[in-house]
């Protein structure tokens, strides 16, 4: 049975998922190291949501390919996105991964027969231009480097949405999270050997910041999101993803004294519009 208002608690993800990149900045690690611990420590704790509430393991052989390749797609994004937290401002990088909403419409176009309605188009677009209006702005401060990153970041969370609704619809939320987040995790662990950096030996306030962002961005944020995949489209949570560029902006000025100027200011009012606006009307659309 579908929830009455999925929409309320995607708002609630939204506010999880702000915090992940402060929490990035806030540890020492390398971004393969945070990324593995990250993943990692989501699917532990699925595992035990999935223990407490009884949800079966309903995956059969057909699932695994596809699980796989949004693993992959999964480890390949938060590499990509912590990396780049290295080389820009937090509102840039969030900023340019949230880009990803471009992306999903298109693929869902193709491979889903999803399409945004007009009305809702219209929040797409000013959503879209008050990030140009933010980006616009840090582009000239010589930030290439790490928005270019952020934005293959957002490129790859989009195919990895796109599979990951595929499985949602046959597999229940924390058995989804258990299998996705294990096998990135995996797939992370292997990169950070590969690259030879050390597992452990980190500050314990680290150790502290991975579970943090496991619980709060991972399930809070991502596994609701998850969640949500099954009962609305993916284009609706892609756009309401955007809502974190404006989240993180204000935690990283706050928090991290990273100025807000005005044309971020501008921006993200434009941004949180253009969010309400598509999802109200791609909700009325659905009716």
């Amino acid at each position: 049975m579908k929830p009455r208002n999925p929409y309320l608690l995607i708002f609630v993800a939204i506010l999880c998922v702000s915090t992940a990149s402060i929490m990035v900045r806030f540890t020492t690690a390398p971004p393969l190291v945070i990324a593995f611990y990250r993943l990692s420590l989501t699917a532990f704790l699925g595992g035990v949501l999935m223990a407490g509430t009884r949800q079966h393991w309903p995956v059969g052989l057909s699932d695994i390919p596809r699980a796989g390749l949004a693993g992959m797609f999964l480890a390949l994004h938060f590499g990509f996105w912590i990396t780049s937290l290295s080389y820009t401002s937090v509102a840039s990088s969030v900023l340019f991964t949230n880009l990803q909403v471009i992306f999903v419409i298109i693929f869902s176009a193709f491979f889903l027969k999803e399409r945004v309605n007009r009305k809702a188009m219209l929040g797409v677009a000013v959503a879209l231009a008050g990030s140009a209006v933010i980006g616009g702005g840090d582009l000239l401060n010589g930030r290439l480097w790490g928005d270019l990153l952020a934005l293959i970041s957002g490129l790859l969370f989009a195919v990895y949405l796109m599979i990951g609704r595929s499985i949602r619809k046959e597999v229940a939320i924390w058995p989804y999270t258990v299998m996705i987040s294990g096998i990135a995790g995996i797939i992370l662990a292997l990169a950070v050997s590969i690259s030879h950096l050390p597992m452990g030996g980190y500050p314990a306030t680290d150790y502290i910041w991975f579970l943090l962002m496991a619980l709060l961005p991972g399930i809070g944020g991502h596994g609701i999101l998850n969640w949500a995949l099954k009962y609305v489209k993916a284009p609706v949570v892609a756009i309401s993803i955007l809502g974190e560029s404006v989240g993180a902006s204000v935690l990283g000025y706050l928090l991290l004294h990273e100025s807000l100027a005005w044309f971020q200011l501008l921006g993200g009012a434009m941004v949180l519009f253009g969010i309400y606006w598509a999802v109200s009307h791609e909700a009325t659309s659905r009716l």
